[in-house]
């Protein structure tokens, strides 16, 4: 059984720092996992009505991979990697493109480099950490401070991780630092549809609690994105692909999968999972969330 200390997880929520996030995501990922049987760690894109999470995660990566014109790029990175499971289908689908994994979670990128296929044991934290398959590299990183030469990258891809970018105008400056003139930047990314920050607060119910990110709005993504020297070639608004299918896949199953969430977590985290659910559902049917898809280019592009 693994232990898990609400009070400590709810604190990790609330304040949300980096440090917070990577607890989060090593004391919450195997309930992810369980859930879902795979080592994907996003929502999924449920429009084909793929069976289960893992054709549903990568459906989603298709449509990146398709939104992001990756069958004409040849340097990629992931900011946010997780455990490079989209990385790995990217470079399945795209022989020609070459990935870096971006990710401050050191725990994530080692385990990654072993379901990725290379064994690397013995390594030590350090904060430009190299790690190395023969397809992929893993780079221990912060969001905001991208160590890649600039103007060197074709495409900056984050996956369903921007959301806990603080600040998100920093990883925007910093993608357009990286960027050859003519690269593009994706960002997948739930967010908020109502103005006002505490109306939407107000409305978001359980999920101020387990929806442990900073909540952006789809106007302020949009603006900080604008202000930052970029323009936005394309949105797609995604959420009712997302959240409501996602959610009437887990009460389908849920029977099973409880019982696989118990094997390794305490009933009361599977309620709250749960009730998270529902509730995600339900403001998403009331436009109050959203899931999109942004494709944008630095303005100074030269042809």
């Amino acid at each position: 059984m693994i232990s898990i200390n609400l009070l400590q997880v709810f604190l990790w929520a609330f304040r949300r720092r980096e440090r917070d996030v990577v607890n989060l995501y090593n004391s919450l990922s195997p309930l992810m996992q369980l859930a879902t049987d795979n080592n994907m760690l996003n929502f999924g894109y449920w429009k084909n009505n793929p069976a289960d999470p893992l054709g549903a995660q990568n459906e989603l990566c298709k449509l990146i991979g398709d939104i992001s014109d990756l069958d004409s790029a040849n340097i990629v990175i992931d900011v946010g990697s997780g455990f490079s499971a989209p990385a790995t289908y990217w470079k399945s689908q795209y022989g020609n493109i070459n990935i870096t994994c971006i990710n401050t979670n050191f725990q994530q990128l080692v385990l990654s480099t072993k379901l990725v296929g290379n064994n690397i044991s013995d390594m030590k934290e350090n904060l430009y950490a190299l790690l190395q398959t023969d397809d992929i590299r893993f780079v221990n990183a912060t969001s905001t401070s991208l160590p890649i030469s600039a103007s060197s990258v074709d495409r900056v891809i984050a996956l369903e991780s921007a959301q806990h970018f603080r600040p998100l105008s920093q990883f925007i400056r910093e993608s357009k630092k990286v960027l050859k003139n003519n690269g593009i930047l994706i960002i997948a990314i739930p967010v908020t549809k109502i103005p006002s920050k505490l109306a939407s607060f107000m409305k978001l119910g359980i999920l101020l609690l387990t929806w442990a990110s900073e909540h952006y709005s789809l106007d302020h993504v949009k603006t900080t994105i604008i202000n930052e020297g970029f323009h936005i070639d394309e949105i797609q608004s995604i959420g009712p692909y997302v959240y409501e299918p996602l959610t009437d896949y887990y009460i389908k199953n849920r029977k099973y999968l409880r019982e696989e969430i118990l094997k390794k977590y305490p009933s009361y985290l599977e309620n709250i999972l749960y009730k998270s659910l529902l509730k995600m559902k339900q403001v998403s049917q009331k436009g109050i969330i959203d899931y999109v898809l942004i494709k944008c280019r630095p303005n100074d592009i030269s042809q």
